[in-house]
């Protein structure tokens, strides 16, 4: 005799909940706000759930995000770039972003201008954003950079001005640069840290270098030295980078985590250093990147006017390290040359038109964060 016993279900609702949840987080994180946890009632409550957003979180890698640099008249969409576990390279546009363009970004949030006094911070996967309070007024004629980072110590998010005003008569970028600071959720307004006491070659920084972030710190390099601000304590110390090559050839990238040093050893070679934020200490992190062997495939994506090939940022430290052609002038199209140090692979994307012929990047990743 045969017994037909009941079907066993296959569906992904009988699947145990800590399984759902591995499944659950390997979806990007735009897929899961937008259209996973609108599943069912069960999928959304384990999406919310702090342990599922964390989860989320430090299993997130840094990309690229790739802006054109600011055109005031003008939308700018930037490109997020990232990479995967077998090295292959995938970008999308993100185009709901103001046309005054991204200031800053960290861990999954990005820092942008409302308009000229207004600043906000939003979530691009999940399109949530909070506004700053309106920023201190200083001279009307001046210049402005922006940046943030996370203070682990106090959960909190720290946003920097650093501005240099126009004097009457004119006066040394260090005589009339300084920082506001707010907390975000915190403060009501802006506060000043005061630079004076700096030297004048740091404080000059603020006028040269806008920051870059990694976690728990704020930087700006120029040439041999880096002076970084700790953003728990607010308290800026001054390091000094390897000096053996020429100064003009250092390229200071964030990698989200830390920040990496790119010392120009000859037209396509870098060598690669590290600094341990705590101490200001560098250490040689990885083997030279030599692009040496591709020098004719590079010439071809090369604009015809000339160029130099410059290093943009990480795409995913350490494994895959972004250049782009820097021109000296307006070029309608430009090329952003991707390079993967474990295979040694070359890839290339189209950057977004920049009408001022220049980029910046930011690292940046997708997630579920937010300031709560």
């Amino acid at each position: 005799m045969i017994y037909v016993g009941k079907e066993r279900s296959t569906s992904i609702e009988s699947l145990p909940k800590e399984l759902l949840f591995e499944i659950l987080l390997r979806l990007p994180a735009d897929h899961l706000y937008e259209s996973a946890r609108l599943v069912c009632r069960w999928w959304c409550h384990i999406i919310h759930s702090h342990a599922f957003i964390n989860a989320q979180i430090h299993g997130a890698t840094y990309g690229l995000l790739i802006c054109p640099l600011k055109f005031y008249t003008l939308p700018l969409h930037p490109l997020y770039v990232t990479a995967d576990a077998d090295g292959g390279i995938h970008s999308s546009e993100l185009n709901h972003f103001s046309k005054w363009g991204v200031l800053a970004t960290c861990n999954g949030l990005v820092l942008y201008a409302k308009d000229y006094w207004l600043l906000r911070l939003v979530n691009p996967a999940t399109k949530q954003s909070f506004l700053l309070p309106a920023l201190p007024r200083h001279l009307s004629y001046g210049r402005f950079e922006y940046d943030f980072a996370y203070s682990a110590a106090s959960s909190a998010y720290k946003v920097i001005q650093q501005y240099t005003t126009c004097q009457s008569p004119p006066r040394l970028p260090a005589d009339t640069s300084g920082l506001d600071v707010l907390t975000v959720g915190v403060d009501e307004s802006w506060r000043h840290v005061e630079v004076h006491h700096l030297p004048d070659h740091v404080r000059s920084f603020f006028f040269f270098k806008a920051p870059l972030t990694s976690e728990g710190f704020l930087h700006w390099g120029e040439g041999r030295y880096c002076a970084t601000m700790d953003v728990e304590k607010e308290i800026i110390t001054l390091s000094e980078a390897p000096y053996q090559y020429d100064e003009s050839d250092y390229y200071y990238l964030s990698t989200g985590r830390c920040l990496s040093l790119l010392v120009a050893c000859g037209d396509l070679s870098w060598e690669v250093w590290e600094m341990k934020a705590e101490t200001g200490e560098w250490r040689k992190a990885l083997p030279n990147v030599d692009l040496g062997a591709e020098e004719w495939r590079i010439q071809q994506l090369a604009p015809k006017d000339g160029a130099v090939l410059e290093p943009l940022g990480w795409v995913k430290y350490p494994h895959v390290l972004a250049f782009y052609f820097d021109t000296f002038c307006w070029m309608p199209i430009q090329h952003c040359i991707l390079y993967n140090l474990d295979t040694h692979q070359l890839d290339s994307i189209e950057l977004p038109e920049s009408y001022t012929g220049g980029y910046q990047a930011f690292p940046h990743k997708n997630n579920l964060i937010w300031l709560s």
